[in-house]
């Protein structure tokens, strides 16, 4: 594993657009939350949205969960740059299998997921510690959350790139289906026992209590956190055995 991630971290050391982006995205999850802490301290949300202790962690991982989509952006321009370069074929035939291949990609989608998270937390912490209450991490799954829900966004982006394979193709069929083909199809299902919930990124943003404002402008969560959750688990896997599958068959 580790000479996977050595791998993939070389290939990633002179990425400029991996840097820029993934700079851009901590510095958009640090500036939503301070902008949202600054207006709950003195301004409209003032008494509406909390920062202080154990509330911190639900808010914190509820604001930066609306910026996911920029490291879905890492992971397809990344992805879809290999195949351009035709740095995955070059790979196979230096001696990676196919499925460390995989592997080490897999690990990316891994460490961005992680590295979101630790983003959250730390965040947490910065802007909950000035509040009046002392820390405590009572709601700190919020922060579990947050990771499945990053994994769930960053392994279904990485599937589309490496359908796709070509960047803004990938980036365009990826922002349709999150936000529109699956709140259509959500909003459908919802009628029937409220199954849309369990969708693949649904079912994510509702672990995220009270939910994500446009999944909840007409509708509740139905389904208890563990239901939520096992979906997510089954959908991740589904998606990253789904990478590994198509990667094995498809023509180099």
């Amino acid at each position: 594993m580790l000479y996977l991630a050595n791998i993939e971290f070389l290939k990633l050391r002179r990425d400029r657009s991996f840097w820029i982006l993934t700079a851009l995205f901590a510095s958009s999850v640090t500036g939503a939350n301070y902008m949202a802490a600054g207006l709950a301290a003195n301004g409209p949300l003032a008494g509406v949205v909390d920062f202080s202790f154990p509330s911190a962690w639900k808010v914190v991982s509820f604001i930066s969960s609306f910026l996911l989509v920029m490291p879905c952006l890492v992971i397809i321009m990344h992805a879809c740059s290999e195949h351009v370069y035709r740095t995955h074929r070059q790979n196979v035939i230096d001696g990676l299998s196919r499925g460390q291949y995989v592997t080490a990609k897999l690990l990316l989608v891994a460490g961005l997921s992680l590295f979101s998270t630790l983003l959250v937390v730390v965040l947490a912490f910065a802007l909950g510690l000035p509040g009046e209450r002392p820390v405590s991490f009572a709601g700190f799954e919020h922060a579990g959350y947050f990771f499945v829900q990053a994994t769930m966004y960053i392994s279904l982006a990485f599937l589309v790139a490496l359908v796709v394979k070509k960047s803004a193709l990938a980036i365009g069929l990826f922002c349709f289906y999150a936000f529109v083909i699956e709140n259509m199809l959500e909003k459908y299902l919802d009628k029937l026992h409220h199954v849309g919930q369990l969708l693949p990124l649904a079912s994510s943003d509702h672990l995220l209590a009270p939910g994500r404002l446009m999944r909840i402008a007409d509708m509740g969560t139905a389904w208890s956190p563990p239901a939520l959750l096992l979906a997510s688990v089954v959908w991740i896997g589904a998606c990253l055995l789904a990478c590994y599958y198509k990667y094995k068959k498809q023509d180099l």
